[in-house]
């Protein structure tokens, strides 16, 4: 046997013979599982009819399970907050029941003195009005009836205005001596009844001067009394950044602060103000031009 370059010639036949074989068999199988080359076009096409072959659980908008899966989720997302906002709601007090010193809103002039006169308190003040358009209308009234002179003029308008019943309590002050308590009292006009629409009440007791030991043990004590009255007459306060109670909006509300109380309905005054602007339309819809 002949030998080529040190190595024997029928060894390395007898082991390529044997090699060859496997290695068609290994190429075989490799051609069979290699996928075939596609496009991405194509790729996207299959993955499609895929997903479509897939269950679908179909909603009734004929969605897929994906939609249906986040429209549960969205639900039960909802209902968890709707059931918060029910385990805690906000807590509003009603200011239209509140009263200052026995004064409460609406009341009339009548029941105003009656009520301060029981508690100690003396009228110190009283102002009439007459609303402008009103008085606009009387003064040219006058003038045309020769009245000269602004003092007669005024005089001829307050005559006026009382026989018609237009003329009003307009703002109202008492007071109490011993206790150094004030009160102020707005009204609306005679077209809503002259009733209480704003109540302003001071106290001088808590402001006492001095800067001793004794002036500040006595003004911290003073202090300390108003918001214990106020806490249990009129509760914790709805705001307690603005120490204000009420319904929000228009409605009556009631603000405090050290010696000082504020009772207001809004609404009271804007329903003057609307009536008082109907009457004027009224008699502004006279007949002005000749043309």
């Amino acid at each position: 046997m002949k030998r080529y370059k040190g190595y024997n010639i029928l060894a390395i036949c007898t082991a390529l013979c044997l090699i060859l074989p496997q290695m068609a068999d290994a190429q075989e199988v490799t051609e069979d599982t290699t996928p075939e080359k596609t496009s991405f076009t194509e790729y996207v096409q299959q993955n499609n009819d895929d997903v479509s072959s897939a269950p679908t659980d179909k909603t009734e908008d004929n969605g897929t399970w994906i939609d249906n899966l986040v429209s549960k989720v969205a639900q039960k997302s909802t209902s968890v907050l709707s059931s918060d906002s029910k385990v805690a709601p906000i807590k509003r007090s009603n200011a239209s029941v509140f009263d200052i010193a026995g004064i409460m809103l609406r009341m009339d002039r009548q029941q105003i003195e009656d009520a301060m006169k029981k508690r100690g308190y003396q009228k110190i003040y009283e102002h009439l009005d007459i609303p402008n358009f009103i008085r606009w209308r009387y003064e040219d009234k006058c003038r045309r009836e020769n009245v000269i002179g602004y003092e007669r003029i005024m005089s001829c308008v307050h005559k006026l205005a009382e026989q018609n019943n237009y003329q009003y309590v307009q703002e109202m002050k008492f007071s109490n001596f011993q206790t150094q308590e004030s009160i102020d009292l707005y009204l609306t006009s005679n077209f809503t009844g002259n009733k209480v629409y704003r109540i302003m009440y001071e106290t001088e007791a808590a402001n006492v001067t001095g800067s001793g030991a004794k002036a500040e043990y006595l003004r911290n004590m003073k202090v300390f009394d108003f918001w214990k009255k106020i806490n249990q007459k009129y509760g914790h306060p709805d705001n307690k950044d603005e120490v204000s109670w009420g319904l929000g909006d228009k409605k009556p509300y009631l603000r405090a602060k050290t010696g000082k109380l504020l009772l207001e309905d809004p609404m009271l005054l804007e329903l003057d103000y609307t009536r008082m602007s109907r009457e004027d339309k009224k008699f502004m819809n006279t007949s002005v031009y000749t043309f």
